[in-house]
């Protein structure tokens, strides 16, 4: 018994020095698969969105994946890219004020850090979208809570 209880305390504590402290939301895009978001994360990174990601918060970023991208219109992409300053307002389009875990997301309307408003719909807890893009709920089960705020992954750009 006493040897059971001193390893379930060694296992703990071995297991609380083996976890890394949170995360920023950056710092969790920057880790994560960039098959998926490596056109998401250029783009924060080129607009200068990349520190504030990292420090600021909290904040609820509708991240989209590398195929929502490819769905734009070439001249949408340069459009949006452009400037510095295009892509800043067009990736604020995407991130909203507060900590909104996909457990508390209802239909509904949220306003984004760029002032522009987007439609939440919740039809069942897997599907739920932000306008017209769906949010991957197998997907956000995993490694999406940052310390500054939460990650949802969806299928499609938001739009003005």
């Amino acid at each position: 018994m006493k040897l059971s209880l001193l390893f379930l305390g060694l296992f703990l504590v071995a297991t609380s020095l083996s976890n890394p402290a949170p995360e920023s939301i950056m710092e969790l895009l920057l880790k994560a698969r960039q098959d998926r978001l490596s056109t998401l994360v250029q783009a924060i990174q080129a607009a200068g969105l990349a520190e504030t990601l990292q420090k600021e918060g909290p904040f609820t970023l509708f991240a989209p994946v590398n195929d929502a991208f490819k769905k734009l219109p070439e001249e949408s992409v340069a459009k949006l890219t452009a400037t510095p300053t295009e892509l800043k307002k067009f990736l604020l389009r995407h991130v909203v004020k507060g900590n909104i875990p996909l457990s508390e997301l209802k239909t509904g309307d949220l306003t984004s850090l760029e002032g522009g408003i987007s439609k939440i719909t919740v039809s069942a807890p897997d599907n739920i979208t932000v306008d017209k893009a769906k949010i991957y709920a197998p997907m956000n089960l995993t490694s999406t809570t940052a310390v500054n705020g939460v990650i949802h992954f969806i299928d499609h750009v938001l739009l003005p």
